[in-house]
């Protein structure tokens, strides 16, 4: 039976099926979710994950496609110098993978670190000098001004566990962050299941703003701010997700010309409204 990891409710109505799994939405806070939930996923993020997307999800080039959002992640840091008034202490970036953010927060002037469950990903984070942590947050250890969580919640099997661990690893009012998708946004209520980022087995949650304040209440932060913040994405890497969620082969085709060298990094601003970014703080 699905038990919503918010509310508790047990009544819950399919919602989609997609990549063999499906997707239930709770009646009574709207949280859709996978059921049933496998207990992990780290299977999923493998090298293939993160170089090559053979399977249909993830990134040709991890390092690549996150290079557009530099400017994106170096507001996210203006973000957190404001909330803690200039004070750039200890920071764990929660879901690293290669260490890109935890690079620009320690170059920024941040204690920085980060943990995420790829052995692969994280290697290559530590290969680069970084302090990136093979495991997932529960490992972590240790009191941190700020922690970030951008696009993870929705690939953990149990993000109340993970809110509250990181609720015991933040100092009294220390900043959590998250970035995730936003399932009550227009886009996502207009297209419903065919949302581009319906995707398991890489996406396992989908929060709408209502259920995420409420669960971050229950685990003790209060929250700051709830906001929309767009990115930046390689042609590229825009043609192959479009590919993959609408089966349309052109895409893919558009995708495969724009991986030629002299044109893999051309990028364009994306804000379609449905994303959150929250800013929380620890009571």
């Amino acid at each position: 039976m699905a038990t919503c990891i918010v509310c508790n409710s047990l009544d819950s109505v399919p919602f989609s099926k997609k990549n063999g799994h499906d997707i239930v939405r709770c009646t009574a806070c709207g949280l859709l979710f996978v059921y049933p939930i496998h207990a992990s996923s780290s299977d999923i993020y493998n090298r293939d994950y993160f170089e090559g997307a053979s399977k249909g999800f993830g990134y040709v080039n991890y390092d690549e496609d996150k290079e557009p959002m530099k400017p994106v992640f170096l507001k996210y840091l203006n973000i957190i110098d404001a909330e803690l008034g200039g004070k750039r202490g200890k920071l764990l970036d929660v879901g690293a993978a290669t260490g890109y953010f935890v690079r620009l927060a320690r170059d920024a002037g941040y204690d920085a670190e980060g943990v995420d469950i790829s052995e692969h990903a994280a290697m290559l984070g530590r290969a680069k000098g970084l302090r990136v942590h093979t495991g997932t947050i529960e490992d972590a250890s240790g009191i941190y001004d700020c922690i970030t969580m951008l696009d993870l919640i929705e690939h953990v099997p149990d993000p109340r566990a993970v809110i509250k661990k990181a609720a015991s690893l933040l100092r009294r009012r220390g900043v959590l962050i998250i970035n995730a998708p936003d399932a009550g946004s227009l886009l996502a209520r207009i297209l419903g299941r065919y949302w581009h980022l319906i995707s398991p087995p890489e996406h396992l949650y989908y929060f709408n703003r209502s259920n995420m304040r409420r669960l971050l209440d229950e685990e003790g932060f209060d929250v700051a701010r709830m906001t929309t913040i767009g990115k930046w994405f390689t042609i590229k890497y825009i043609f192959k997700v479009l590919g993959r969620s609408t089966h349309i082969g052109l895409f893919q085709k558009i995708s495969s010309f724009f991986s030629n060298k002299s044109l893999t990094r051309l990028s364009l601003p994306v804000n379609l409204r449905d994303n959150m970014f929250v800013v929380a703080r620890r009571r």
